[in-house]
């Protein structure tokens, strides 16, 4: 799952701004890798001073359209039922966090890689959109699910055949049974702590 932290980066953390159902799931996404792209190679954003700038700007546009709570609910699967509003509240928001300090720091890394759109399979208000990663001497397969809630928005993203929300589904499954929800929403706060930390470290470094 480690190459989905520069991966999902690169082509998923920005957005389109068409209206729902102007234009079709694949039209979008290649709006995001475009705008993606384009903050990204910006020269007035290329300087270390405008680092935090530049991730402000990309994190304005994905909180409009990354489907946090429809991820943090097939994550919990059926523990998410047992879940009060209040509850569902903090860990949409916990789960949100844990992604941008997941995955921030890593989209420093784009090095001109090239994404080619080879298909896309509606099923309803479901749809998939198939692409894959060009790179130097690799190609990464990478597909993005998307539920149609007026407009499009993205709710997992499967690399390599390596779903990230099965993934984050199946960690947190298993500390919930050997432990509890209170663990996991614990080991969470610990975790974003720590990487807000290192990335508050590194920046000061």
């Amino acid at each position: 799952m480690k190459k989905i932290v520069f991966f999902l980066v690169i082509t998923m953390l920005a957005w389109g701004g068409s209206e729902a159902g102007a234009v079709s799931p694949t039209e979008e996404v290649k709006g995001v890798v475009d705008e993606v792209i384009r903050l990204l190679k910006d020269p007035a954003l290329q300087s270390p001073g405008k680092k935090l700038e530049r991730r402000r700007l990309i994190k304005n546009v994905v909180d409009r359209r990354f489907d946090y709570e429809e991820m943090a609910k097939r994550t919990l699967g059926v523990t998410w039922g047992r879940l009060n509003r209040a509850q569902r509240h903090e860990f949409v928001e916990l789960f949100g966090e844990l992604l941008e300090a997941t995955y921030a720091d890593k989209i420093e890394r784009y090095h001109d890689e090239k994404v080619l759109f080879i298909g896309e399979h509606l099923e309803g208000d479901y749809a998939e959109v198939r692409t894959v990663l060009l790179r130097r001497n690799d190609k990464i397969p990478m597909n993005y699910r998307l539920l149609n809630k007026n407009p499009w928005m993205v709710y997992d993203v499967v690399v390599e055949g390596i779903s990230l929300v099965s993934n984050y589904r199946s960690q947190f499954s298993r500390v919930i049974s050997e432990s509890s929800y209170p663990e996991l929403v614990k080991r969470l706060r610990t975790k974003v702590n720590e990487l807000q930390r290192l990335e508050k470290n590194n920046r000061s470094a």
